[in-house]
This record gives C-alpha cells, sequence and structure tokens, in this order.
C-alpha cells in the first residue's frame, strides 16, 4: 500500500508571500500602542498629579491632614483605573450599538444613567 502525497499543499503556499494590507501609518501605529497597552500591568495615571489629587480630596474632606500609606494609594490608584477602562469599554458598546466609530460625550452620559443612582460617579 504506496501513500499519495498531494503535490498541491507543498511548498507552493508557503512559499506565497503575504499580502500587506496597506494601513494608514497613523492607524497602524494607533493600532500598536493599543495592542501595546493592553499587554502591559503597569500603571497609566501618573503617581504625582495622582496623589496631588487624593491629598486635595482629603483636605478639602477634613480639617486636619492625615498621612495616607502607599499602599492605600496604589490601591486607589488601580480601582480607579479599573473603574475608568471599565467605564470606557461600556460607552464604546454604547458607540458600537448605534453604529458610530467615535465614542461621543451622549454615550457616556447614558452609560452613567444605565449604572443607576448606586454608581460611585452618580453620587
Amino acid at each position: 500500500m504506496r501513500l499519495r502525497v498531494d503535490s498541491s499543499t507543498t511548498s507552493e503556499e508557503s512559499a506565497r508571500p503575504r499580502v500587506r494590507r496597506n494601513i494608514p501609518r497613523r492607524r497602524r501605529l494607533a493600532l500598536r500602542n493599543i495592542i501595546y497597552l493592553q499587554n502591559t500591568t503597569h500603571l497609566l495615571i501618573p503617581r504625582a498629579p495622582f496623589v496631588r489629587l487624593v491629598r486635595q480630596i482629603f483636605i478639602e474632606l477634613y480639617s486636619t491632614i492625615y498621612r495616607i500609606q502607599l499602599v492605600a494609594l496604589e490601591a486607589l490608584q488601580e480601582a480607579l483605573e479599573m473603574y475608568m477602562i471599565q467605564f470606557f469599554e461600556d460607552s464604546l458598546l454604547l458607540t458600537n450599538h448605534a453604529k458610530r466609530v467615535t465614542l461621543q460625550k451622549d454615550d457616556m452620559l447614558l452609560n452613567r444613567r444605565l449604572r443607576g443612582r448606586t454608581d460611585i460617579i452618580n453620587k
């Protein structure tokens, strides 16, 4: 019993160069940046401005300035970034539902309304 090798699936298909789609440079760089940011785990908001904002909020809420541990600040920053990412993802889903590409203010307002009064941003 002999086995026959299909000659059409040999190196002809693998030797054929891939056709590269002609994506504009700005869009290609933007997509590369998006992929990079999706794969990273570091925090995206700079630490110094975030610490200043937290201190300013503490001064507005309390008469005396309390010390804040670094671990607490990191936890706050992580929670803030996670909330913002989820908020923008949900808003982008609303944009796609409206058959648009551009995220608009109305999408964010509708997102806030759909999340309800119990959401932290609506208090």
